[in-house]
């Protein structure tokens, strides 16, 4: 399964890499718990909490709400 869409931070990467992120503008709740290359692990890594960041996402094995991050794009909000 994969899905495209903007995310808030609710919680910047921990030490285990994990993200906590917020479907913008909706409330569901998700997890970045894998990356697909370097570079997109250190763009999300560098995000504060309440950030928000166009993501490209397919589920990271078989565990309920973890995703890998294919690639992230920093969103602007006015």
């Amino acid at each position: 399964m994969n899905r495209t869409g903007k995310y808030t931070v609710v919680r910047a990467c921990n030490d285990h890499g994990a993200i906590t992120l917020r479907e913008y503008p909706r409330n569901g709740t998700l997890y970045v718990v894998e990356y697909d290359d370097p570079d997109v692990e250190a763009e999300l890594s560098s995000l504060d909490a309440g950030s928000v960041v166009e993501l490209d996402l397919r589920r990271a094995g078989r565990r309920g709400n973890a995703w890998c991050a294919e690639s992230a794009r920093p969103v602007e909000t006015a």
